[in-house]
């Protein structure tokens, strides 16, 4: 018989004997039972942990899908919102511009604007004004076409130079100064001369120092004289509207070579030719304001009673 380890145990209701085989069995039975016991909870908790874990995973998953559908639609918004400031932007600046320009519009017909209209009342009040003051150039327009019509003015001649200005001067024959009352238009022989203004043929012959002579008298108490021509292509007492041939360049009479010698007399008086010659209807106000001699106020009555004549007929 094997020795053995006896370990007694007493108490009030008697003793028990253990051997020590027996209580590393137990110890041994205890142990495996609490590793078993916490290998089991270990793997329920674990267990419990991932499928945590896997659920927070989803949402995590989730709300960054709905964080990038959300940033998206905030980036949207935010494009959308540029988009917007920009056009609104554009529109204001439009809209100031055409505030401006209307602004511009308002003084040009004399319109004061009123704060209390809105943009497009004063847009129609404006076209109504301008409307009126287009139907007062129109009337503007016909008195200066009276007037470009039958007072000599603009180019009538092909010439190569002024060879000899208006006013005094020494003259290239006599030598001596005189008074030049007219300017000599340097031109080729033969050159065509035009009629400047609509009138009546008052001379055409030779006269002295001119040469082949012409004087045309034209409205308002205008009259024009051509001397050193070649030959005439109109007669005594024959009316001329403006651009008919009239003349051509020669150079009779007391004359160094062919060209014109044009004069514009008003009432008896010579005037500057030159100054009307660079004349045309648009700068038909400067006409008036160079050449103080002529009662244009009186002169512009006439042409608007010739225009309420043709407006009544």
């Amino acid at each position: 018989m094997k020795e053995q380890l006896i370990i007694t145990i007493s108490d009030i209701h008697g003793s028990t004997q253990y051997t020590v085989h027996e209580v590393i069995k137990k110890i041994i039975l205890w142990i495996i039972m609490g590793i078993f016991l916490i290998v089991v909870g270990t793997y329920i908790y674990i267990s419990m942990i991932q499928n945590n874990v896997t659920h927070l995973n989803g949402k995590v998953s989730e709300i960054e899908k709905k964080s990038q559908e959300l940033t998206q639609r905030n980036n949207d918004l935010i494009n959308n919102n540029k988009i917007l400031i920009d056009a609104i932007t554009d529109r204001s600046e439009k809209l100031v511009s055409m505030d401006d320009k209307l602004k511009e519009i308002e003084e040009m017909v004399g319109v004061g604007p009123d704060i209390n209209s809105s943009f497009f009342d004063r847009i129609d009040d404006a076209k109504s004004h301008q409307a009126h003051k287009i139907e007062q150039a129109k009337l503007s327009a016909l008195q200066v076409a009276f007037l470009t019509k039958g007072i000599p003015s603009g180019h009538f001649l092909d010439y190569r130079r002024v060879s000899s200005k208006f006013g005094y001067r020494i003259h290239p024959v006599t030598k001596r100064k005189d008074f030049h009352a007219g300017i000599d238009l340097s031109a080729k022989h033969g050159t065509p001369i035009y009629a400047p203004a609509d009138g009546v043929v008052e001379y055409a012959q030779k006269k002295g120092a001119y040469g082949n002579f012409l004087l045309i008298a034209h409205n308002y108490g205008f009259k024009t004289a051509y001397g050193h021509l070649s030959k005439y292509a109109v007669r005594h007492g024959e009316y001329v509207s403006k651009g008919d041939l009239i003349a051509y360049i020669g150079s009779t009479g007391r004359s160094t070579g062919p060209h014109l010698h044009f004069e514009l007399r008003y009432l008896n008086k010579w005037l500057n030719p030159y100054t009307f010659m660079r004349w045309n209807t648009k700068d038909a106000d400067i006409i008036r304001e160079k050449e103080k001699k002529v009662n244009w106020q009186g002169i512009f009555k006439q042409i608007q009673n010739s225009i309420d004549l043709v407006e009544v007929i």
